[in-house]
């Protein structure tokens, strides 16, 4: 079957709006919105396939772009590899110089767009943070406290983890910390089942590798995100169309002392069977964000470096 290697580009303006364009009616997908790119040639680096093809069709030059995310797809008739960049410095006046219409999105817009489906999880990729605070157990009301003040520092993505918690415990938690969150604008996943998620009204659920592989319907307005460990466990995520999932452990954790490691090699290649974003988890600080998004993930997931931010 034929591969396609396709670079695409992610293209913010001034007011941190998204360019798009619609394929011509014509073509394969005519009519679907879509990401600026194209074909990497042979014998062409990434980046300068991806600085050729926004010449061609949105006449901008790029000189600033990191790797946002990459996806493999494959249709009846030929396989693709969308290897997405987010160009950071770019200058130019954009225009569609093949004819086709262009818009400035809003990112909380695109979902409202018909996109072909191996471009949903650029959206995702694109509506996610690089950081998502997994909160230690909770112990008394100091809880809410420390998670307001990650909220005001900025966290905008946060799992309530309590295993310790009955079903019913867990549920008056997470309706407080989801109270919190909505004051924020910050989004809310709760690690249970999809029913506990509906019933106390957070934005999403975070299956462990347990639930993972469980046959239960979720409804589609929840963030689905899991935790993964291996290829087995990531391709049940595809499978399930997860919206993210988390990998790890990628360094030697306390809490899990006897696991071992991934490193930032074996990390890159779990993150190439994920066809959604990844968060590397395992020893996270700050200061790992810009490796870990050098070997392909969203960003970060931790516990303790990001609950006392």
């Amino acid at each position: 079957m034929p591969s396609l290697h396709i670079v695409i580009g992610v293209i913010y303006n001034s007011k941190n709006k998204v360019l798009i364009t619609c394929r011509p009616k014509y073509v394969h997908q005519g009519g679907l919105w879509e990401f600026p790119g194209g074909k990497v040639e042979s014998g062409e680096t990434v980046l300068a396939a991806l600085n050729r093809e926004l010449q061609e069709e949105v006449a901008i030059m790029l000189t600033q772009a990191r790797p946002l995310i990459r996806i493999s797809y494959a249709y009846p008739n030929k396989e693709l590899l969308l290897d997405v960049w987010q160009i950071e410095q770019w200058y130019g006046q954009p225009w569609g110089r093949e004819g086709q219409v262009m818009e400035w999105c809003s990112p909380n817009d695109l979902a409202s767009k018909k996109f072909p489906i191996p471009n949903l999880p650029i959206i995702s990729a694109i509506q996610l943070p690089k950081l998502y605070l997994i909160t230690p157990e909770p112990q008394d009301e100091k809880f809410f406290y420390q998670l307001e003040s990650c909220l005001d520092a900025g966290i905008a993505l946060i799992q309530l983890r309590a295993k310790k918690l009955t079903e019913l415990a867990y549920c008056h938690w997470a309706e407080r910390a989801l109270t919190l969150c909505n004051r924020y604008r910050a989004k809310l996943l709760v690690n249970s089942s999809p029913e506990v998620a509906v019933s106390v009204g957070a934005d999403g659920v975070h299956l462990n590798s347990e639930r993972l592989f469980i046959n239960s319907e979720i409804p589609n307005n929840l963030l689905v995100a899991a935790s993964c460990h291996s290829v087995a466990e990531i391709k049940q995520a595809n499978l399930i169309q997860t919206d993210f999932i988390v990998v790890s452990p990628v360094h030697i954790t306390t809490s899990h002392p006897d696991s071992v490691p991934l490193g930032w090699q074996q990390l890159f290649q779990l993150t190439e069977e994920a066809n959604c974003p990844v968060f590397a988890l395992g020893g996270m600080e700050m200061s790992n964000i810009e490796m870990a998004v050098a070997h392909g993930t969203q960003g970060i997931a931790a516990i303790s470096s990001l609950w006392n931010i």
